[in-house]
């Protein structure tokens, strides 16, 4: 019974020092967070595994240590300039719990599974920096929303200059709905309904008196996840700073205007028209 114990013991250790890690690399959120919360459990069963025993003077400071690397791990999370000292910590933590593994620990396991610690707390370093390095900056979830609805602009003024519509007979080409255009060719189905994860949702709204000449369009996109990332779900989220806050509007004149709403809601041309015109 105790063999077996050992055995699931052994093999629990193993999936946290190399399966659930695989995690926090890999697509579509890569967290590097992950790797740092393990790195506790991992360096903690690690140690006892091989047979190591901390000193009565450690065990006096257990409770403080506790509360410094506790509070290293949430600081962490912020995942800015300020988790700079933390995560060194956490890196002096994981390695001398891995030298200290092979140095008090019995028998050859000790040296393998000193090893095994010190090469799990190399790689949860690295794979957060790599995790925070990695993430989007601010104009990069804009990006979407400027592209797209400069991409509508064209399609529209494409559009009319062919005259694919006019539904009133009466020789004055129109603009088209985002449906119309997507059927024309002009814009990608992803203007058509926003990605799962962030991107923007489009919407044209078409004016003017159908007696005379629809000379007027109007085209917003507004954050399809105001105040978040988007991402699925990810540890940094909670402390970063939320993305995805700008709605981008234009109208037949071409012209880009942005602004934050302090949400996701419908716009008007004449509201838009006061936004600042982007460069």
């Amino acid at each position: 019974m105790k063999k077996k114990m050992a055995i699931a013991a052994w093999l629990g250790w193993f999936v946290l020092a190399s399966a659930l890690p695989a995690y926090a690399n890999m697509p579509p959120a890569p967290d590097g967070m992950l790797s740092i919360i393990l790195l506790f459990p991992v360096a903690i069963y690690g140690f006892l595994f091989a047979g190591a025993k901390l000193t009565e003077k450690e065990k006096k400071w257990k409770p403080v240590r506790g509360i410094v690397l506790g509070g290293s791990a949430f600081l962490t999370a912020a995942g800015t300039a300020i988790a700079i000292i933390p995560t060194l910590i956490l890196l002096v933590y994981g390695l001398l719990r891995g030298a200290q593994a092979m140095a008090r620990g019995q028998g050859a396991k000790r040296f393998a599974i000193g090893s095994g610690m010190i090469l799990f707390t190399l790689f949860a370093v690295a794979n957060y920096l790599a995790s925070t390095n990695n993430w989007p900056s601010e104009s990069q979830y804009a990006a979407p929303g400027v592209s797209g609805v400069r991409t509508i602009v064209t399609a529209e003024i494409q559009f009319r200059s062919e005259a694919k519509l006019d539904a009133n007979k009466n020789g004055v080409p129109e603009y088209g709905g985002l449906q119309q255009l997507y059927q024309a060719g002009l814009i990608g189905a992803h203007h058509m309904s926003p990605p799962e994860q962030g991107g923007y949702r489009f919407t044209v709204v078409l004016a003017g008196d159908p007696a005379r000449d629809e000379k007027e369009f109007f085209v917003y996109a507004t954050p399809s996840h105001y105040g978040t990332s988007g991402r699925t779900i990810s540890l940094l989220d909670a402390f970063r700073p939320h993305r995805s806050r700008t709605t981008f509007a234009a109208d037949e004149s071409a012209v880009i205007r942005r602004a934050d709403l302090g949400g996701s809601r419908p716009v008007t041309r004449e509201e838009a028209q006061k936004w600042q015109p982007i460069d």
